[in-house]
């Protein structure tokens, strides 16, 4: 709740910095709940359609998606193509964001600033022109990035990536999306900073890309995609600004990796360390003490520095199932 309080202040307080009374006068736009849920069933349509590079049919957007056939990334088959489980994300996202934004999400009613957001960002989908999605993969620093109105300065850093995209459109780095390690890095930074010894440097380089536990991993694709669509507004991230995308994603979506069971994030935990270590070399008994050291100080190469007597792995047992 302190948490919930803290969004609706925010969403609250920056109004008078943004805009004047009447630009967000009522009549305007047709109702955003009705224009919305057409909008996320033709694009849940279309994730049965042909698998061609473009898609667009009757009250649908045309979106062009490009070269996320690896879509979300994370390594391993998908259950799904890429483009549409891509499409169903983008539903997902719009789905929640509209909604909330319309005065149906954890916040409740809001101020028509945001409903007026709201309408912006589907007149902007329904108009002619493409939408572009584009995957790269293991491309920039970003997770994902979408262009401007204003189109993207030579001297930005991603300008790489969005020179060959128009606007409007979002582009999405598989390597970030799925947690996995660049491999673009040199071999100090992998030793000094993430702590790989060189038979983990070498495999990385050589094999399937790592996926450290530590890596930020997207579970909420759908409001990385809403997040990104906001920036079309012309809205940015700024430090002397209202920042609406990250407020947007935070107080609609609970944050990109909110999960709210404690079980549930427990249990994510202890699957991410037993799937991205090598226990090998312990006893059944030892890797259970071995897990728990990891989950304990969030480090994955504690194993090496890890010495036991006989008998270390019952008593360790014994003492956590004692607790």
């Amino acid at each position: 709740m302190p948490a919930l309080r803290r969004c609706m202040a925010s969403l609250g307080l920056l109004i008078p910095s943004l805009i004047t009374a009447g630009a967000y006068a009522s009549g305007t736009f047709a109702p955003l709940d009705e224009r919305g849920f057409r909008m996320v069933n033709a694009i849940l349509d279309a994730t049965g359609g042909a698998g061609g590079a473009q898609t667009q049919a009757r009250d649908f957007p045309s979106i062009q998606i490009m070269q996320c056939s690896h879509y979300p990334g994370g390594g391993g088959r998908h259950q799904r193509p890429g483009r549409e489980q891509l499409l169903t994300d983008l539903a997902t996202g719009l789905e929640t964001g509209l909604a909330c934004l319309a005065g149906h999400g954890p916040m409740g009613r809001l101020h028509p600033y945001h409903e007026y957001q709201a309408n912006r960002l589907l007149q902007l989908l329904e108009a002619p022109g493409v939408k572009t999605f584009q995957c790269v993969e293991d491309a920039m620093f970003a997770t994902a990035v979408a262009t401007a109105p204003g189109g993207t300065h030579i001297d930005d850093p991603l300008y790489p990536q969005l020179r060959d995209v128009k606007f409007p459109a979002v582009v999405l780095d598989t390597y970030r999306i799925g947690g996995m390690l660049s491999r673009r890095l040199d071999d100090d930074t992998y030793r000094t900073f993430f702590h790989l010894a060189e038979h983990q440097i070498y495999e990385h380089r050589n094999g399937q890309p790592l996926r450290l536990p530590s890596l930020h991993r997207y579970r909420d694709r759908g409001a990385l995609l809403f997040h990104e669509m906001v920036h079309w507004l012309g809205h940015e991230h700024s430090a002397t600004r209202p920042d609406l995308a990250h407020l947007y994603e935070t107080c609609c979506f609970g944050g990109s990796d909110y999960i709210r069971d404690p079980a549930e994030i427990y249990r994510l935990s202890f699957e991410t360390i037993e799937r991205e270590t090598d226990l090998s070399a312990f006893s059944p008994a030892m890797q259970r003490v071995a897990v728990r050291l990891i989950h304990a100080c969030g480090m994955t190469d504690v194993l090496e520095d890890l010495a036991f007597s006989e008998g270390a792995a019952e008593a360790g047992i014994s003492a956590l199932e004692n607790n």
